[in-house]
C-alpha cells in the first residue's frame, strides 16, 4: 500500500473533506515556525490518517473505508521533542451509516493512570472505570516534517 501525503489548514469530519489546501512548501514552513497544520495520509486515493501538528500537540486520527473516523490519539508535547499519547477514542458505527453505536474514551497521565469511559448509544449505558499500568508505550517522538507514519501505529 502506497501511502501518500498532502496538506491543508485543517480536516472536516462533517464534510469528509480538506479546508484549504496547502502546497508543502508553506506547510514545511508552518511546520518549522511550529505553527498548526494537517497531513493527510491516503492510500489508493481513500483517507487512512489525519495528523494535526500543533506546536502542544499532536493528533492522529483513523478512517475506515467509508471515511468515518474511528480511532484518535491525543500526544501532548511534552518536552525536547517528546511527546506522550493523552487521550485515545474509538468509536464503533451502524454497519455503513455515520451513525455511531458506541465510543471509548481512554485518559492517560504520565505516572500510569488510566481512566476509562464507554459509552453505548443505543442503552444509553455510560460504564467508568480506572485502573493504572505502565505505559512505555504511549511515548513518542514529535514528528519530523512529512515523517507522520511512525505516530499512525493502532496498538500501543
Amino acid at each position: 500500500m502506497t501511502m501518500k501525503v498532502y496538506y491543508c489548514d485543517e480536516w472536516s469530519d462533517i464534510k469528509k473533506k480538506p479546508w484549504n489546501i496547502l502546497d508543502d512548501r508553506t506547510a514545511y514552513t508552518r511546520h518549522q515556525k511550529h505553527e498548526p497544520y494537517t497531513a493527510v495520509l491516503t492510500a489508493d486515493d481513500n483517507t487512512k490518517y489525519i495528523v494535526n501538528v500543533t506546536n502542544e500537540w499532536v493528533s492522529v486520527s483513523f478512517y475506515d473505508d467509508f471515511t468515518r473516523k474511528y480511532l484518535n490519539y491525543d500526544f501532548e508535547v511534552i518536552s525536547d521533542g517528546k511527546i506522550f499519547l493523552r487521550t485515545a477514542m474509538y468509536w464503533e458505527y451502524d454497519d455503513e451509516t455515520d451513525k455511531e453505536v458506541s465510543s471509548l474514551i481512554l485518559s492517560f497521565r504520565e505516572d500510569g493512570y488510566i481512566a476509562m469511559k464507554k459509552k453505548d448509544f443505543k442503552t444509553g449505558t455510560v460504564e467508568e472505570r480506572e485502573t493504572s499500568d505502565t505505559l512505555g508505550t504511549n511515548w513518542d517522538v514529535f514528528p519530523g516534517f512529512g515523517q507522520y507514519f511512525h505516530l499512525c501505529r493502532e496498538e500501543r
